[in-house]
């Protein structure tokens, strides 16, 4: 099967809230109008960590220090996604950020993302995240 290498990052602000990016509503993409991680798919000529300030820059304008954290196979119905996640801080307390893609992005706290429809399996991502790496 094809191993297809993508990137996410967990960002969080100052005020310990994570970045979340809201998806087009659009019915031919992966999980429309569904809150998701900031990333994407590894390009050709590129590492995962350069694809990881890229999708960073693209999706919000921002730039960070980020720090590998893991790397996991996800499953998706006709490859495997190499994901690999970083994390990182950034000093913005709140929007307005630079919107590169998709409908919205938003910093959110823990207790808030639970209620939201998360794509990718980034829920359980996240839960490990909170549980884990919170400093």
């Amino acid at each position: 099967m094809l191993r297809v290498p993508c990137v996410a990052i967990v960002l969080e602000n100052p005020g310990g809230e994570i970045l979340l990016l809201l998806r087009d509503d659009k019915p031919d993409i992966s999980y429309p109008n569904h809150w998701t991680l900031v990333g994407g798919k590894v390009e050709e000529d590129e590492t995962p960590e350069q694809a990881a300030h890229r999708e960073l820059h693209e999706e919000t304008g921002l730039t960070a220090d980020l720090v590998f954290w893991k790397r996991y196979d996800r499953q998706h119905p006709t490859l495997i996604v190499d994901q690999h996640v970083y994390t990182g801080r950034v000093d913005v307390p709140q929007e307005p950020l630079v919107l590169g893609e998709g409908q919205a992005v938003r910093f959110f706290k823990a207790h808030d993302i639970k209620g939201l429809p998360i794509g990718f399996g980034f829920d359980t991502l996240l839960d490990e995240y909170f549980l884990t790496q919170r400093r």
